[in-house]
């Protein structure tokens, strides 16, 4: 996609291609970091009622608040990263860039979960936990991409769900769908409209038709969930090709959402409702105007998602009885300050050490730059 500057009536650059118009929300100040703090909450609201009573009530039909959220984290995650590989065309410098996004926080997580979590919130607990097999085990495997979905050396035993940290999960799909999406730019397949629009259709009628022809059980356990995200992320893909789509009338955002609650229960309604949730977010975090105050927040989504669940689980082992609004009182100042101190000492910080070089395009879009789950 060639791309060129142009400068708008108030005398500020603003990058163009030939399939999008100046003062594009994309390439400048938007609202998209406070759409992931909306997401990665929705994520934490659904847990609050997991963690309590093994039930999320937040959904429409089947379809739970959380499970939306993780959703429009790939949709939002596959149109910026079209938009990075795009204007960077640096295979190099677009890994480390990720590579920096999710691993620092990750590894500080999982360096508590050894030294911290192991020995305090674990039956039987103490040092020894520190030193152990089982613990360090679990971190090598969440480091390489393994399921995460477990609890070793009693950690949160007697708990309600025994998962030291479900929701990262979704995190080697992440990785995954950026290694595709790269192999895609490569090949030249994702740089056209018409290809990508092909990836998504193919993708999502495979994550539609295939539990109907295969049995699943049969299959690898990830392949679902695969052909679920990798149909979110290159649904954000298409919408990078297609600026116009970015921007979808007020009216037809509304026929998604009444559609979706209408229909959402039946054949296709988890797409409906991504398709109505990303229809929302794009009028929310593609604002025509941009607030400086909303603009300037601080991203602590990715601290949210990730330090949100083992707070709540801890707060659970040292108070079993604990309700629903109990847990969230008690645990949301907690899981906030952790994210802060993340985002400030970690995330940022680290961003800071991205490859120096860049395009000049590339230049004008580094605000947004935060893409994960």
């Amino acid at each position: 996609m060639t791309m060129t500057m142009t400068r708008t009536g108030g005398g500020k650059m603003v990058a163009v291609t030939p399939f999008n118009i100046p003062r594009d929300p994309l390439m400048g100040s938007n609202h998209l970091t406070a759409v992931r703090w909306l997401l990665a909450s929705l994520v934490a609201l659904g847990h609050v009622y997991l963690l309590t009573t093994a039930y999320e009530p937040v959904r429409v039909h089947q379809w739970t608040g959380g499970y939306m959220a993780v959703n429009g984290f790939f949709v939002l995650s596959g149109m910026l990263i079209a938009k990075s590989l795009d204007l960077r065309r640096d295979l190099k410098m677009y890994a480390i860039s990720r590579a920096l996004r999710i691993y620092p926080a990750l590894i500080v997580l999982l360096l508590t979960f050894a030294f911290v979590f192991s020995t305090v919130f674990a039956r039987p607990g103490g040092i020894d936990n520190a030193l152990s097999g089982d613990v360090w085990s679990y971190v090598v495997r969440v480091l390489f991409l393994g399921d995460p979905q477990n609890a070793p050396s009693g950690i949160f035993a007697g708990n309600l769900e025994a998962d030291f940290n479900g929701p990262l999960w979704t995190i080697r799909y992440e990785i995954a769908a950026y290694i595709m999406a790269a192999i895609g730019f490569a090949a030249g397949i994702l740089k056209s409209r018409l290809m990508t629009l092909a990836a998504f259709v193919i993708v999502q009628i495979l994550y539609l038709a295939l539990p109907f022809m295969i049995d699943f059980s049969a299959l690898p356990q990830g392949l679902l969930p695969l052909l679920r995200l990798s149909s979110a992320f290159l649904l954000g893909m298409c919408l990078w090709q297609w600026p116009r789509a970015r921007r979808p009338h007020w009216l037809l955002v509304l026929g998604a959402i009444v559609a979706f609650l209408f229909l959402g229960g039946g054949f296709g309604g988890e797409l409906l409702g991504t398709l109505a949730l990303t229809g929302l977010m794009l009028r929310i975090g593609l604002s025509d105007t941009a607030h400086g105050s909303v603009v300037s927040l601080p991203d602590y989504s990715y601290g949210i998602y990730i330090w949100h669940y083992p707070v709540m689980q801890a707060v659970m082992f040292l108070r079993p009885d604990t309700g629903p609004l109990g847990l969230a009182l008690m645990s949301t100042p907690i899981w906030i300050s952790m994210s802060a101190g993340s985002w400030h000492m970690i995330e940022k910080p680290a961003l800071r050490l991205k490859p120096k070089k860049r395009r000049k395009a590339a230049v004008m879009s580094e605000n947004q730059g935060a893409e994960h789950p």
